[in-house]
């Protein structure tokens, strides 16, 4: 039989309490969190009650979604824009705030065609 010196056998102790811990926080840790709350619901608008801002406004007011679209300048852009206008009143949203927008040129075939990539926040000002 080996000889096992008295010092160690408490480092070994204290290193199992220690991992029993670290795993019962974790486990604790992980049923502790809240589960996400879903954005707040709101009746439908009209098209036109959609305002467009280019800053997010200094009041109080609910973020329903992220809405980015990417289409060539002209009507194929118009029509994106359109159903972007159409998600945020169907939604209740009273506003939408452009976060970003770039333009560039990509080539499709021996062609370059302007693209626009807009990125909105759909919300609703309290």
């Amino acid at each position: 039989m080996k000889y096992i010196p008295r010092s160690s056998l408490k480092f070994s102790r204290k290193l199992i309490i220690a991992v029993l811990v670290l795993v019962d926080l974790i486990i604790t840790g992980c049923a502790a969190r809240k589960a996400p709350t879903p954005p707040p619901s709101y009746p439908a608008v009209p098209e036109s009650a959609i305002q467009e801002l280019r800053r997010v406004p200094s009041g109080g007011y609910d973020k329903l979604e992220v809405i980015t679209i990417e289409a060539e300048v002209g009507p194929q852009l118009l029509s994106a824009m359109k159903s972007v206008r159409q998600s945020a009143a169907q939604k209740g949203a009273n506003a939408i705030v452009v976060l970003s927008d770039a333009e560039f040129s990509q080539r499709v075939t021996k062609r370059h065609l302007k693209i626009r990539r807009i990125s909105y926040l759909v919300i609703h000002r309290r």
